[in-house]
């Protein structure tokens, strides 16, 4: 030891033999036994085990609770905003107010154009030997021409004589973007062979035991299996599409009946209706199903053989189709 470190303890003891000194002369007890020095000491020596059972503790909580934990050192703003639940309303809901698409301001620019059957799949028949697979076809490409040339995009699901199943056929229109699918078909009514109409659909459920029929038959070559009945069935009930498509059906049925009536004044208005055909349920956009004539009334069916006919009808759907695209343009521009 350094005679300098000497020379500063021993004035330190000096200094505390004269403090303590002075203090039995003032009849003071000495200092390392007084209660406050006593008690620090002992505060001392058992701190470091009450700061382990504290962050031990803390620990097993921040464990347990990391979301309530997050929530009340988080942003004051988020805490503080956060809207109060409603009774009932599951977690994950916003807003169950429906929205409408004019609210959004969409407009038409692309059409999913679908021409019923197919290939080895001919659709509805005729003793005269017309298919219903070769009119739709016919009437598709009709339609699709008037589209293009009034400014629309166009895309075909079929474009030939060719099998593609509903499966395929949803996945076309789906990831080419389009804004509206129109599918064109033939209906066949055996036990109505007196009379012929027209008749349009949109997505729905229906307990019609003919409608449930007449959508089992158009959905023979669906390409889904049972494994997808869940999400076909989450589709059927929970679609916002579903607005739209009943207002791009109501269009396209008044433009085809109010056209084709002057050709044929016998043709009866069978209306607007729901149906779950697989073609519309798998889709992502307002669509619709038209059935543009009655292959089982002879009558009709000379008429569907006629070129002339048939492009009044796609005349008539292109009709609908603008009329449809008219509203939503407009209600763009007016931003209503």
């Amino acid at each position: 030891m350094t005679a300098a470190r000497k020379d500063r303890v021993k004035r330190r003891l000096i200094q505390q033999a004269f403090a303590d000194n002075l203090d039995t002369i003032r009849g003071l007890p000495p200092r390392a036994v007084r209660p406050r020095n006593r008690n620090a000491r002992i505060w001392m020596r058992r701190a470091p085990l009450l700061l382990l059972f504290l962050t031990l503790a803390g620990s097993t909580y921040l464990a347990s609770n990391p979301t309530s934990v997050r929530d009340t050192i988080g942003p004051a703003k988020i805490v503080m905003n956060r809207p109060a639940r409603s009774a009932g309303v599951p977690p994950t809901s916003i807003d169950p107010t429906p929205v409408t698409a004019a609210a959004l301001q969409l407009s038409v620019r692309r059409v999913i154009v679908d021409a019923g059957h197919g290939g080895a799949d001919p659709g509805a028949t005729s003793l005269l030997n017309v298919r219903e697979k070769d009119i739709t076809l016919d009437i598709a490409e009709r339609l699709e021409a008037l589209l293009k040339k009034n400014g629309f995009e166009v895309v075909a699901t079929r474009e030939s004589d060719r099998l593609i199943p509903l499966r395929e056929r949803a996945r076309i229109a789906n990831e080419s973007n389009g804004d509206i699918f129109v599918s064109i078909h033939v209906n066949s009514i055996i036990k109505h062979t007196a009379s012929h109409g027209i008749e349009t659909y949109y997505l729905g459920a229906t307990s019609d035991p003919t409608l449930t029929r007449l959508a089992a038959d158009e959905n023979r070559v669906s390409g889904y299996s049972v494994a997808d009945l869940r999400k076909l069935l989450d589709r059927l009930y929970a679609d916002a599409r579903r607005g739209e498509s009943e207002r791009l059906a109501d269009e396209v049925q008044r433009q085809l009946v109010g056209n084709l009536r002057a050709a044929d004044p016998g043709l009866e208005n069978w209306g607007v209706k729901r149906a779950p055909f697989v073609v519309l349920v798998a889709t992502d956009m307002p669509a619709i199903l038209a059935e543009i004539g009655c292959m089982s009334n002879d009558t009709e069916v000379a008429r569907l053989h006629r070129p002339d006919y048939r492009q009044h009808i796609a005349e008539a759907l292109f009709q609908g189709i603008h009329a449809y695209a008219s509203v939503a343009d407009a209600s763009q521009k007016k931003g209503i």
